[in-house]
């Protein structure tokens, strides 16, 4: 009996979650090396984006902005301190921090290319590749690999079309033996 949709994205989560594992396992290895890789990709992201100047304009902006809230808030509390016969550091104070999402969502995206082609330059980071590209391409693989030979026979048409390669799991999925109605 063919699965159903339901049962096809939960064996695709399942699968997922075991690739996660992986990459879990893989990443905790030489986890200095991928913290310097994702920092190096955020680094490279920026500079790409032609950001470089103006970041750090924006930052020395922020530690101005956050020097003079933070002396605000100082004379804030003396003020508030004197009012109440007490000593300013009786008297709370609060911090502020705003971001703009649409620069930091730019920033995250092409941190995440970057990321990958620094990935590729390592052996650890070429497997994590091969196991994300696997993640992604998990519901399709589930979806061939209980599909009738008609539906496998133009999936691969398509792929040779656009010069596409199947992925491992989707080559072994186009072997499995489809099950009659």
């Amino acid at each position: 009996m063919p699965l159903t949709v339901s049962e096809k994205e939960h064996w695709r989560d399942r699968i997922a979650k075991r690739i996660d594992k992986k990459i879990t396992a893989i990443t905790s290895r030489d986890s200095q090396l991928f913290q310097r890789l994702k920092a190096e990709a955020r680094e490279k992201a920026v500079a790409a984006l032609g950001l470089t100047e103006l970041l750090a304009a924006q930052s020395q902006i922020e530690n101005e902005k956050k020097s003079l809230e933070e002396r605000e808030i100082e004379v804030c509390r003396q003020v508030l301190a004197k009012v109440r016969g007490t000593t300013p550091d009786r008297v709370d104070s609060y911090h502020r921090y705003s971001s703009d999402p649409e620069v930091a969502k730019a920033i995250s995206l092409r941190q995440m290319l970057v990321e990958d082609e620094l990935l590729a330059d390592h052996e650890p980071g070429r497997e994590i590749l091969k196991l994300r590209l696997e993640r992604e391409n998990l519901l399709d693989t589930v979806f061939l690999a209980t599909s009738p030979i008609q539906i496998r026979t133009l999936w691969q048409q398509v792929s040779d079309l656009l010069g596409d390669e199947l992925s491992q799991l989707q080559k072994s999925a186009m072997q499995i033996v489809p099950v009659a109605d």
